[in-house]
């Protein structure tokens, strides 16, 4: 955890276990059934420090998830010319995902193991390393003068009618809320997507469609995210200019472009075939990493093709060194905004996360067995996966916002750097340099008619 966090994150995880002294108690019980023998969390469950290593293999899982899930979404490019841009959050697939973790059962259980990388963690470590995660979270939204505001959220929801795992509902506390389904499906639609519009402070709307939610709906995850952040170098507005964007080379768009000289940390990367420069924005612990392929029209999908978990690793740990800074570099990159929405099955399919949906599911862990009829125990399903997601990209910064629901190059190097343009069609990450995680990803490749 970064050391600047630490001691506001030990008041409050004090503070937590103070408060909530008998519920923490209580959780002296098995969360996780007769699944594992190291499942039973003790009043000293927080108490005690996080295992440093399931850690490690959580976040090393979200960034081999977040690859993987880019490259899923790039397949159906593979043979067809590109016609939109991309905007997705994969740290907010990735959580909501892990809380349907902690109450899946058998296969669906092992797919989401082997999908998010917990297959060597008991479900006990991995919730550990949740609720620390959540915690360093909480303590990040309220620490001021970061520079930048970063909002990260998740909730189950569950029909009022369910009896629930006691241990994991006091576990995960304030992310489980009940509703009343059955008689008021309409009014439970509309206060998750009333939630959902809180977080991202009203970027996302309508995240649940109308439709989604009926009297048979059982359970609902839901996670959002919201990322707003100044440049620690702003461009200025006079500076702005339109000049020609080459979508292809056979189409050419009008766009307005900022631009300014800076220090800025810019590297070649050979694994990648293309160009990253990095824009940091105030605090310099969260960034904005665009990565330029050449102007070939395959090359966006030569360089996602191209991608591995160790080699966006390798590569931001080049930026973050600090030893590829140009001093005088021309920085040249659209003035944007992209707003999407995306159907998360047939990319979670192809990373064999199937199990999750439809009848098949068993997510049955969520639920009180002891005290639930045979025929009510295996009623949850999650139906279908909604995911939507905002960024704006101006002068001052970047405002971005996401929410998920589960329902043969040569670099061409130059001897010396002078100028980063991005005037063709580009990939674009907000990285999280503390913990090495990408909150967002996108793809600029489609400008708006100016």
């Amino acid at each position: 955890m970064p050391g600047f966090l630490l001691p506001t994150f030990l008041a409050l995880l004090a503070l937590l276990l103070h408060v909530i002294p008998a519920a923490a108690q209580m959780l002296d019980r098995n969360c996780f059934g007769d699944q594992e023998g190291n499942g039973t969390l003790s009043d000293t469950f927080l108490a005690s420090p996080v295992n440093e290593e399931a850690q490690a293999v959580v976040y090393a899982g979200e960034r081999a998830f977040s690859v993987d899930l880019v490259k899923s979404i790039f397949k159906k490019f593979e043979n067809e010319k590109i016609e939109e841009n991309i905007f997705i959050s994969p740290s907010s697939v990735y959580h909501t995902l892990m809380l349907a973790y902690f109450g899946a059962l058998g296969e669906t259980q092992a797919e989401l193991a082997h999908g998010l990388g917990f297959e060597k963690l008991s479900k006990s470590e991995v919730l550990k390393t949740y609720m620390f995660d959540r915690a360093y979270q909480a303590v990040r939204e309220r620490t001021p003068g970061l520079g930048y505001t970063f909002k990260h959220a998740n909730k189950l929801y569950f029909e009022q009618e369910l009896k629930l795992n006691e241990c994991l509902r006091l576990a995960l506390a304030d992310q489980i809320q009940l509703l009343d389904f059955k008689t008021k499906p309409e009014e439970a639609r509309q206060t998750m997507n009333s939630w959902v519009e809180g977080i991202t402070l009203g970027n996302i709307k309508n995240l649940v469609p109308a439709g989604y939610v009926d009297h048979s709906t059982r359970a609902a995850l839901v996670n959002a995210a919201y990322f707003k952040g100044q440049w620690l170098s702003q461009f200025k507005a006079k500076d702005t200019k339109f000049g020609n964007f080459y979508v292809r080379s056979d189409k050419i768009k009008m766009v307005k472009f900022m631009q300014q000289k800076g220090s800025y940390n810019y590297y070649t990367s050979e694994e990648l075939q293309a160009h990253v420069v990095e824009l940091p924005y105030e605090g310099d612990h969260v960034s904005m990493m665009i990565i330029l392929p050449p102007f070939l029209d395959n090359a966006l999908q030569e360089t996602v093709k191209r991608m591995t978990p160790e080699t966006m690793q390798g590569v931001m740990a080049e930026i973050k060194s600090g030893f590829y800074k140009v001093e005088k570099l021309n920085v040249k990159i659209p003035k944007f905004s992209i707003a999407g929405s995306l159907e998360l099955q047939e990319p979670l399919n192809q990373l064999n996360i199937s199990k999750l949906f439809g009848g098949g599911s068993n997510l049955t862990g969520f639920v009180d067995l002891y005290n639930t009829e045979a025929d009510k125990a295996d009623t949850i399903r999650i139906e279908s996966a909604q995911h939507k997601s905002f960024i704006e990209v101006n002068e001052e910064g970047s405002e971005a916002a996401a929410a998920t629901a589960l329902l043969g190059f040569r670099s061409a190097r130059p001897l010396f750097h002078t100028e980063f343009k991005a005037d063709h069609p580009f990939l674009f990450l907000i990285y999280d340099k503390q913990v090495d995680v990408i909150l967002f990803f996108g793809v600029y490749q489609h400008p708006a008619s100016p």
